[in-house]
């Protein structure tokens, strides 16, 4: 904890005043000289992380966000709904900090994303530390993407990375549907930490869907949902839910 308190602690300070991807946080590109801020709670039927269930149960996630001049800095937990064996409900924190640009048709998004107390039983419970990009640019009405994140400090080689393809539309003023595809793959060190099997390999594909609807100008629900299905035959053996479907309801608001 004491490497990451050095770490994560001094960034968030300097820069508290973000965002990101899941589940992804709200957008930054609405304006660089501008200030937006926001809470939101999300109730999912599980909590899942990069294509791996990690609490296979209702699980609530509160998350706050400031934004300005390009930069966003997002708080969020996990808590499990449900009474866990150990007796523990917050199941994670993080903390990110991100910067969107836009040069040409190309939308660079760089971020650090800490994860503090964590508590599932099915992973590695170390604090640790993310380092991400994500590229996108559209094609069309869609808009495709790829991630790639970098464990910095925990379990350095750690690498998990995405590519993808989404669409969205606003059908009224209040109404916007946001759907896409997309698929990952990780490193032999990540699956080995987080799934058991030291293997490279392409772990999931999978879809999702959203509607947004803004009940007043600052106030929107989000029901979603995701599908997910490991894309390898030996990571199936490894994980106790290969393929599942993630329902969830967000409430919001924002300014």
């Amino acid at each position: 904890m004491s490497k990451l308190a050095v770490v994560a602690l001094p960034v968030a300070i300097a820069l508290l005043w973000h965002r990101a991807f899941a589940q992804d946080p709200p957008q930054t590109a609405r304006g660089d000289q501008k200030f937006f801020y926001g809470a939101e709670t999300d109730f999912n039927s599980a909590y899942v992380w990069h294509g791996i269930v990690i609490t296979d149960g209702p699980v609530m996630q509160p998350s706050a966000w400031i934004s300005a001049y390009g930069f966003t800095v997002i708080t969020w937990s996990n808590l499990a709904l449900a009474k866990a064996p150990d007796g523990a409900r917050l199941q994670d924190t993080g903390v990110i900090v991100t910067y969107a640009r836009d040069w040409k048709k190309l939308r660079i998004e760089p971020a650090l994303e800490a994860y503090l107390n964590r508590q599932p039983e099915d992973i590695d419970g170390s604090n640790t530390m993310e380092g991400s990009v994500k590229l996108s640019f559209p094609a069309g009405p869609f808009r495709i993407f790829t991630i790639h994140a970098f464990d910095m400090l925990a379990y350095k080689g750690a690498y998990f990375g995405e590519v993808g393809l989404s669409y969205e539309r606003h059908f009224t003023k209040r109404t916007e549907l946001a759907a896409g595809v997309r698929s990952g793959w990780a490193s032999s060190k990540f699956n080995d930490v987080y799934i058991g099997l030291d293997k490279a390999a392409l772990n999931f594909m999978g879809a999702e869907g959203m509607l947004t609807y803004h009940v007043r100008p600052h106030v929107y629900l989000q029901p979603h949902l995701e599908f997910s299905r490991s894309a390898d035959r030996q990571l199936r053996e490894y994980l106790p839910s290969p393929t599942f479907v993630n329902l969830g309801l967000a409430i919001g608001i924002e300014f």
